[in-house]
């Protein structure tokens, strides 16, 4: 069987050798980007260091944004991943998942200092990336809400969505602000303090949601009954 009927080269096929250039060039923009910032990501650049010829780049990404979108990506939802398998790996109280899976989460993201630089400080310098950061905290809270339904599935009152939504969102947005401080020097503390921070602020939000749930409904009701519409009637 010939090269051009097989597609196989030295005992790959055309297929594993475009997924191992892509490979190279996400591995070589994480390198790029995490030690030289966002500014410096080049296509030729990243082609020299991921030694691909640039036509096999624009063979695995039309651009530049879409090669760090899918890097950023891919880093949030290993991350997620992680903190998934942790919780559900860990056995105890609600609050000792919730701090294993914070940890993992953390750690995950903060095990490479390329990787935390790039989610937490590089994607401010591109709108695109910032789209696709913005769409990571979102996935984020989406799994602080699954998770939390999983561990806290005997407290949680019927109607808790409202609660856990806003709450897991300050969870997300602080977390992101509090870890992008630490990177810049501005919180004086080591990863594992930073760590216990963020898993002791989670689980002291998540604990509160169920009060929190059960005050919401009259809260809107009073709200409704002071409204100008319903003082008229």
């Amino acid at each position: 069987m010939t090269r051009a009927s097989s597609g196989t080269y030295r005992g790959t096929s055309s297929a594993q050798r475009r997924a191992e250039r892509r490979r190279r060039l996400l591995d070589a923009a994480l390198d790029i980007i995490g030690t030289q910032g966002l500014s410096a990501l080049t296509v030729r650049g990243v082609c020299e260091q991921g030694r691909v010829g640039p036509r096999f780049f624009y063979e695995a990404f039309p651009d530049l944004d879409t090669l760090a979108v899918e890097l950023l990506r891919e880093i949030q939802e290993a991350a997620l991943d992680s903190a998934r398998k942790a919780i559900a790996n860990t056995e105890g109280e609600p609050g000792d998942r919730l701090r294993a899976g914070v940890t993992a989460l953390v750690t995950d993201l903060t095990d490479d200092p390329r990787r935390a630089q790039l989610i937490f400080a590089q994607a401010h310098g591109s709108e695109t990336l910032m789209r696709s950061r913005f769409e990571g905290m979102r996935r984020i809270s989406e799994t602080i809400i699954e998770q939390t339904h999983l561990v806290l599935s005997d407290e949680l009152p019927a109607d808790s969505d409202t609660a856990l939504s806003a709450t897991s969102r300050l969870i997300t947005g602080g977390a992101a602000e509090l870890v992008l401080v630490w990177l810049d020097g501005g919180l004086e503390v080591d990863r594992d303090g930073l760590i216990a921070l963020l898993a002791d602020f989670t689980i002291s939000m998540i604990e509160r949601v169920p009060g929190l749930a059960r005050r919401l409904p009259d809260r809107a009701a009073a709200l409704h009954t002071n409204t100008p519409d319903s003082a008229a009637r």
